[in-house]
């Protein structure tokens, strides 16, 4: 049995290794914009159709959040690593029928047990033997596949956006031409506020009759009905999914991921957050390719942003009642078209790593392809799909190797 803590660099050096720059504050920044209009938004919603009451919608959003951002500080500070776990957004599109079949404490119910099976995963070593047998650039087709939708989002934005799209762009890829020591993120950032308040005319004010202040409403788990198959096993998979997800994003970044270790990270602060209803927490892949970035300044301290940037969301999931207003409120334009230029640099390094070199280029391929296709089958997403189809046409076609 291998270790449940496998090896890093631990905690005694960090005020020699802690490194926190211009850089690392983009990341912070960009990576609050993923969250505020994507993660937030869309785990409200889905309370929101469970009928859930304020109270426990805010503890749903945020119990994920929260769980999440204390294990990513720990894991993060530990490994120098940008880990950043949090609720799996994945399985937002089988949470709705859930939550109309089964009461919320079942949904506990099924959520802890999830939890304790991811967790389980991760301490037998079972990911880490996956990950080590893993031909990479299948692996890094998967990610370039996944996250080709935010490079399309670009284009899309600028056409329904004339005006903002081409301020936003030429502030990017116009910046380098001034200054190399300003990353062209910022500007872009920047200049996505500005069009949004002076084009759109959108008012930065929240609502000044909401709550404000979120706690985390404890609910009492029911282990009664067929909760095990239809809630747990489907969240298990999807969080499994996350978890390779992100462990493509970080490989395409040049680290080394202690995958057993992540996973049973994962599962632990799943059944913590289970109690305050949030769902299954897993590695978010998107923001992680933000914090783990060329653009987030020198690569062995890039952690230290995740550090701060995780203490941030700490925060916000106190006030997320007024935060939601105000970025519900900023067109959908500009947030995609900000978080797509966050993406290029994850983009480029993955179809580098993927199509590079002469092995495995048909099933990276295939799991390219798949990937970008969003496939779902059987409640299982295109992830672990095109994995799946990159390593049979690999097998089939290339005989697989050890990287």
């Amino acid at each position: 049995m291998h270790p449940l803590i496998e090896p890093g660099k631990g905690f005694s050096d960090l005020k020699d290794d802690w490194r926190f720059s211009s850089r690392s504050a983009f990341t912070m920044l960009t990576s609050m914009v993923f969250i505020l209009s994507g993660a937030v938004p869309m785990l409200s919603s889905v309370a929101n159709n469970a009928g859930m009451t304020p109270r426990q919608a805010a503890s749903f959003v945020m119990c994920s959040l929260l769980t999440g951002c204390v294990v990513s500080i720990i894991a993060s500070l530990y490994y120098r690593t940008p880990f950043f776990f949090a609720a799996s957004l994945t399985a937002i599109a089988v949470l709705n029928p859930m939550f109309k079949q089964f009461t919320l404490g079942e949904m506990v119910g099924g959520f802890i047990v999830a939890g304790i099976a991811v967790f389980i995963i991760g301490y037998l070593g079972i990911m880490g033997w996956i990950g080590e047998h893993l031909p990479l650039p299948v692996v890094l087709g998967m990610v370039a596949g996944v996250f080709i939708s935010y490079g399309m989002d670009i284009v899309s934005s600028i056409t329904s956006d004339p005006l903002s799209g081409c301020i936003i762009v030429g502030a990017f890829v116009l910046l380098p031409l001034v200054t190399k020591k300003i990353p062209p993120h910022i500007v872009a950032l920047v200049a996505g506020v500005v069009c949004a308040v002076f084009i759109h005319k959108v008012e930065l004010v929240g609502d000044s009759g909401s709550s404000g202040i979120s706690v985390p409403v404890v609910t009492a788990p029911d282990f009664s009905g067929n909760v095990l198959l239809t809630v747990s096993l489907p969240l298990v998979i999807m969080a499994l999914a996350d978890i390779f997800k992100g462990y493509g994003v970080l490989k395409a970044k040049g680290y080394e991921l202690p995958l057993n270790t992540v996973t049973a990270f994962s599962g632990i602060a799943s059944v913590f957050s289970a109690f305050g209803l949030g769902h299954t927490v897993s590695l978010a892949g998107p923001v992680m390719a933000i914090l783990a970035g060329d653009d987030a300044g020198d690569k062995r301290s890039r952690y230290s942003g995740t550090v701060v940037f995780c203490a941030g969301v700490l925060v916000i999931c106190l006030f997320l009642g007024y935060l939601i207003p105000i970025i519900t409120a900023l067109p959908a334009s500009i947030l995609d078209l900000i978080c797509g230029l966050a993406m290029t640099g994850l983009l480029t390094s993955s179809l580098h790593g993927a199509f590079s070199t002469e092995k495995y280029q048909m099933g990276a391929l295939a799991s390219f392809l798949i990937g970008m296709s969003g496939l779902s089958l059987f409640g299982i997403g295109a992830p672990v799909w095109a994995v799946v189809f990159g390593l049979i046409v690999t097998f089939c076609m290339e005989r697989i190797k050890n990287n």
